[in-house]
């Protein structure tokens, strides 16, 4: 109960998380973070399970020209696909 009152807490916990989409808040403007939070995660989840997905539907002779439309049709902010989808290149292995 305490940490979900707590907006400064879940700030921290998503700046902690995804600290390269704070730059798409405005410190003047009211944000539910526990909420966002919430569905940055969702978003993260979902595009994950799309590209998941991938090796079986696209690595053969042809890659359709919707390919992407997958993740192009969730519902989310763009920019936390974006995220997921940039954090899923940047990883090692």
């Amino acid at each position: 109960e305490l940490c979900q009152s707590s907006g400064k807490v879940w700030k921290e916990q998503f700046r902690v998380r995804w600290p390269s989409l704070m730059k798409h808040y405005s410190p003047t403007d009211y944000v539910n973070w526990l909420e966002e939070y919430k569905v940055r995660q969702k978003a993260g989840l979902e595009a994950r399970k799309i590209v998941a997905s991938f090796s079986k539907r696209f690595f053969s002779e042809h890659v359709p020209c919707n390919g992407f439309s997958d993740i192009e049709n969730l519902e989310g902010p763009e920019i936390f696909f974006e995220d997921e989808l940039v954090c899923i290149l940047n990883m090692e292995g």
